[in-house]
């Protein structure tokens, strides 16, 4: 007995040092979700290394392209020769100087290359537009993360005003047993039941704020906030139309809604288009491999300003024009053994790419489905919660008129507590859920979703 007096003195103290933190809690700034994605956006490394990657793939695009733009050179020699150069010229002769000058200018054009540089700047193209696939792709997963963390947030503030719900009914029920006990109506076990589940309610109103804390913080470093913030409450117009909508789906409108998804995700899903275009860098590496068995053709001009040797900085121009022709014929091997592998490499892309898109289309159905199946459990949760509710409190008022026994008030009660933690947890089950279809179909908005769910 005493010892068990000492644990509730140490849980009481517990508890009043919680309340004093959750006045500081209270006290925090708020943060709605729009800011909490500014900020992410704003100081995320990952995201900005994203950034950094589509620059580079853009600067990589220019450079492909000037390949295929004329080429220019000025050169300039100068020669020293010792002995001097002597030239005979029929009975006389001349020695030429020791040094001697020559500037150029030379102006190289590629005619035909088998394809290989128009191919590159295409793959240089494409490379590019994967890049900025991946940056929005990168964005889209920050902001589901963050609205992630954000709801999680939201969830542990209701999970710990649930403890502080049912540690308050806990006290008031030990005082009304209390009573009971002094007047005889219940035992002394029944009365050190109540002590005991105050004291568990104790140690739940611990843990939970205790996560509470913790999840604060991490939604903190993640967004990169020096400021310690917390975010806004939801208002229930915020799920509550999608809640009361797609609850009311049968089947006919579950595939329905799939097949208008599947339509959205054809044109904006972020992974099929990085797919089409993997596929697309593999077929211009095939006619690349393909261009090697094809000719060159180039054309080179020049001006040339030499000296005569006998004249200091008097230069003599002269002009060339080359069209210089190439035709591979070995080894043949090599170049047939280059095709082969193209070939084979752009056929295992394509399967890769069926595969994957596969599993996305899969992914999203399944996506959609998890919507509608969150939806109803959470308004079943909902109906459940309320119903328990009106009955622990018909049967706290039955207690107090002592025509309840001690296990069918706690009994009711637990029952109570486990109604609303389900439908917490569905609740923001379908938020979560809605989130990750926002993310497969690259909607940053509820009002785009509201008008694939025709709800406009």
């Amino acid at each position: 007995m005493k010892r068990l007096t000492l644990i509730l003195l140490l849980l009481t103290m517990t508890a009043i040092t919680l309340h004093a933190d959750l006045k500081e809690f209270d006290q925090l700034s708020k943060l709605s979700l729009e800011q909490a994605k500014e900020l992410a956006l704003k100081h995320n490394s990952a995201y900005e290394a994203k950034h950094a990657a589509l620059e580079g793939a853009k600067w990589n695009r220019q450079s492909a392209l000037a390949a295929l733009l004329p080429s220019a050179s000025l050169s300039a020699t100068l020669l020293y020769t010792d002995p001097a150069t002597r030239v005979s010229t029929g009975s006389q002769s001349y020695t030429l100087n020791r040094d001697m000058r020559t500037l150029s200018f030379n102006l190289t054009q590629p005619l035909f290359l088998g394809g290989k540089l128009y191919q590159a700047y295409k793959i240089s193209s494409t490379s590019e537009e994967i890049a900025r696939l991946g940056y929005q792709a990168q964005r889209s997963i920050l902001l589901a993360e963050t609205e992630n963390r954000y709801l999680s947030v939201l969830q542990l503030m209701e999970v710990y005003r649930l403890s502080q719900s049912e540690l308050e009914s806990a006290k008031t029920n030990l005082e009304i047993a209390q009573l009971k006990l002094e007047n005889g109506l219940i035992s002394q076990a029944d009365y050190l039941r109540f002590q005991s589940t105050l004291a568990a309610k104790e140690v739940s109103d611990l843990q939970a704020y205790t996560a509470l804390q913790l999840a604060i913080r991490d939604f903190g470093n993640y967004l990169g906030d020096s400021e310690l913030r917390v975010p806004m409450e939801l208002s229930p117009a915020d799920y509550a139309l999608h809640i009361e909508a797609l609850a009311q789906f049968g089947l006919a409108e579950s595939k329905n809604l799939s097949d208008r998804a599947m339509q959205v995700a054809l044109q904006r899903n972020l992974g099929l288009k990085t797919l089409d275009k993997t596929q697309e860098l593999s077929e211009r590496a095939f006619k690349i491999a393909k261009a090697a068995w094809l000719p060159t053709l180039m054309l080179t001009g020049s001006r040339q300003y030499k000296e005569n040797g006998l004249d200091r900085y008097e230069f003599d121009p002269a002009n060339q024009l080359m069209l210089s022709f190439s035709l591979p014929i070995l080894p043949g091997l090599g170049n047939y053994a280059g095709v082969r592998k193209a070939k084979e490499d752009m056929r295992k892309a394509a399967l890769e790419n069926k595969t994957a898109t596969d599993g996305i289309k899969l992914g999203l159905e399944a996506s959609t489905l998890s919507l509608i199946s969150a939806a109803r459990q959470s308004r079943s949760a909902l109906l459940s919660k309320q119903y328990n509710e009106q009955l622990y409190a018909q049967l706290q008022e039955r207690f107090k008129l002592n025509m309840l026994s001690v296990k069918e008030l706690l009994d009711a009660e637990l029952m109570l507590s486990a109604a609303t933690l389900n439908y917490n947890t569905a609740l923001f089950g379908f938020l979560k859920a809605r989130s990750a279809l926002m993310q497969n179909l690259n909607l940053e908005s509820s009002q785009e979703l509201s008008q694939i769910l025709n709800l406009q």
